[in-house]
């Protein structure tokens, strides 16, 4: 039997139950069918009906929550998150001595980009392979500060990684190092391609909505600079410019460069290029932008 049926037969199996249950307890508030489909089991819709309506399932406690589009249960206690937020705190002031960028660059270059269940990319995407088969490049995905001085932890956010992929944006980036004896900074190159969850309207449009494109001017600026200079930057100021539409299932070319650095290493401008090698890499997007290294504002603090 297709899965579908099992679901509506396990649907409707609810629904009659419930309906069974509402006529035994006629005072209780009966369950309506959006808030069944909040329900887990048959046993969470019996205890609510048999406790007179006093154990409601979490599921419908979210249902009937009075503000558009309904609310979550909160699965921890603000304190738990405030406890996260001060222990990264911690792991970046230990990550912000002046040659943590050596120290980024050698975990996410070990790390390289882990495998993704869920990319976008076919196995014989013909940009992504020269870029992979390019001695001058080093894949690598972003990470955070470790526990310990000097060490750094690969993450997945809302921009890369496979959950992101998952999600509809598959992003994948390589760090090229400058010449040696040349003035030039170092660079960023890479690949992304765009699924149905990221369009502009999910099964309705075949392009892909502008902040997905942003998404990738901005993540991709930020670790640049965070491989070649500080690995605790944050982005203060960001400008795009959408040329052309992105196309959803597509592969784009992305180029990141450093535009200069300033107020001794303080503030640090970069550009990035999205386009399109289908076209004759026609150009889609454009973008400057400005970062900070909170790092050494952290060392500034602490001298």
């Amino acid at each position: 039997m297709p899965e579908a049926a099992i679901e509506e037969r396990a649907r409707m199996r609810m629904m009659n139950l419930s309906i069974e249950l509402a006529e035994m307890h006629a005072g209780v508030l009966e369950l309506e069918a959006d808030e069944l489909d909040g329900c887990s089991s048959e046993r969470e819709v019996r205890a609510y009906y048999e406790s007179d309506g006093a154990d409601v399932p979490r599921g419908v406690i979210e249902r009937r929550c009075k503000q558009a589009g309904g609310g979550r249960v909160e699965m921890s206690e603000a304190s738990e998150r405030r406890v996260g937020m001060e222990d990264m705190t911690k792991r970046s002031m230990l990550n912000s001595h002046e040659d943590a960028a050596r120290d980024y660059r050698r975990h996410v270059f070990t790390t390289g980009i882990p495998f993704r269940r869920h990319g976008l990319f076919p196995c014989d995407d013909p940009v992504l392979t020269m870029m992979s088969l390019d001695a001058s490049l080093k894949p690598f995905q972003k990470a955070i500060p470790g526990p310990k001085r000097g060490t750094f932890v690969t993450c997945e956010s809302w921009a890369v990684g496979d959950e992101a992929a998952r999600r509809g944006l598959d992003l994948r980036y390589f760090y090229r190092e400058a010449s040696r004896g040349s003035n030039e900074h170092p660079e960023l190159v890479g690949v992304a391609r765009v699924g149905d969850s990221g369009a502009i309207g999910t099964n309705t449009w075949t392009l892909a909505h502008g902040g997905c494109i942003e998404t990738i001017l901005d993540e991709t600026t930020a670790e640049l600079v965070k491989c070649a200079r500080a690995p605790c930057c944050v982005t203060i100021e960001l400008n795009a410019k959408i040329k052309k539409p992105l196309p959803l299932h597509s592969t784009v070319k992305i180029h990141c460069s450093i535009k200069s650095v300033e107020a001794s290493g303080l503030r640090i401008w970069t550009t990035a290029t999205l386009t399109d090698p289908n076209h004759d890499d026609e150009i889609l997007a454009t973008c400057e932008a400005q970062l900070c290294d909170a790092g050494m504002l952290n060392r500034i603090r602490t001298t």
